[in-house]
């Protein structure tokens, strides 16, 4: 009987409708099977693989992603540094399985199991199911296309919603876009240190305020970067009373950490104070950073400052800053609490602890000062 034949809805399918199901390939199987688990409102993934003593597969099967439970090691790993994930696997039992015949050269149902222990996906859900979130590989070369012309990948985005009649018809999430995009720039040679200080120096024409220091080796390559453009000085001059001091771990293709300076203002948005590339995270890098920091922004000083931690940071800001109130962030207290405390229901406690102190700092302040 040929998959095409099945002639029964999909949702009504049973076991005894699939099995002997017959299929030309196992690709054709791993079809059949995906289009009904989006049309039923789950999502799959590859289970089991058996093969013979050729090495060739005779045995495929695919399961709900909600199958099996997540193992004991995973759970209560002493070397976790954040927190589990949400678990989704409840041992749902619902399967497809096929084998090659010899006989028929063909691949027959096996085992179907259709019934699910847990809720399916709705039609406004669907789309954002693991194992139907694709992009096709002639829109991602249309978006390569128009991100060289200059669109930003939001923009990319809604041409594509356009042009597919709805944000569901897509095939995948503006985060899976963000993603496929920035895997085609991995990998990319090292931005030229010239052509960098040539655009930053053309940037002062543009913004009279605009601001550049960098330090070079003694083989004249560039080690150090800091830049601030007219509106981050603006708005360090009106919000600068905090500054929060982090910096990255080499994702970005020249692989240099990115130091960045923010504050909020008052509206509790996120400013950017200025940005800095550096060769290492020493303290005398750190040292260098905030010295053109605050030639940047007239010496002027913050009165609060948070960091993660990091010790060459602190030495930095203690040579620099001794005066400036010094706090660590709390989402890197918590995940120091995760990485080295194993106590359960620890860094709940915790984090709904930093809550109410922070929620009780800010009604004293505002009422307060009201009264």
């Amino acid at each position: 009987m040929e998959s095409a034949n099945i002639g029964k809805d999909p949702s009504d399918l049973l076991e005894e409708d699939m099995v002997g199901v017959e299929f030309k390939s196992v690709e054709e199987a791993e079809s059949f099977y995906h289009i009904y688990s989006k049309i039923i409102g789950f999502s799959v993934r590859k289970n089991q693989c058996r093969k013979n003593q050729a090495g060739i597969v005779t045995t495929r099967s695919w399961c709900c992603s909600n199958e099996g439970f997540r193992r004991t090691k995973y759970i209560k790993n002493p070397n976790r540094v954040r927190e589990p994930r949400s678990e989704i696997r409840i041992g749902c039992r619902a399967m497809f399985r096929v084998c090659y015949s010899k006989i028929t050269k063909l691949w027959v149902v096996k085992e179907f199991r259709a019934n699910h222990n847990h809720c399916m996906a709705t039609d406004m859900q669907k789309h954002f199911l693991r194992s139907h979130r694709k992009i096709s590989a002639a829109e991602l070369e249309q978006a390569k296309l128009l991100k060289k012309a200059g669109m930003k990948t939001s923009e990319i985005w809604n041409l594509f919603v356009h042009q597919n009649g709805g944000w569901d018809k897509v095939g995948c999430t503006k985060k899976d876009l963000y993603n496929s995009l920035a895997a085609g720039r991995r990998g990319v040679d090292d931005l030229d240190a010239n052509t960098t200080l040539t655009f930053l120096q053309s940037k002062l024409d543009i913004d009279p305020e605009f601001f550049y220091a960098y330090m070079v080796d003694e083989e004249s390559r560039l080690t150090h970067l800091f830049w601030a453009d007219g509106a981050s000085r603006f708005d360090y001059e009106l919000f600068g009373d905090s500054l929060a001091f982090d910096s990255t771990y080499k994702t970005n293709r020249c692989q240099m950490p990115l130091v960045v300076l923010v504050g909020s203002n008052n509206h509790g948005m996120t400013c950017v104070f200025g940005f800095a590339l550096i060769q290492n995270e020493t303290a005398e890098t750190y040292t260098w950073v905030l010295q053109k920091f605050l030639e940047c922004m007239k010496d002027k000083l913050p009165e609060t400052i948070l960091t993660d931690g990091c010790r060459s940071m602190n030495k930095a800001i203690e040579d620099l800053m001794p005066s400036v109130v010094h706090r660590t962030c709390s989402w890197h207290i918590l995940n120091n609490a995760i990485k080295h405390v194993h106590e359960e229901g620890f860094v709940g406690e915790l984090r709904n602890l930093i809550k109410r102190y922070i929620s009780n700092l800010l009604v004293n302040l505002i009422y307060g000062a009201s009264g």
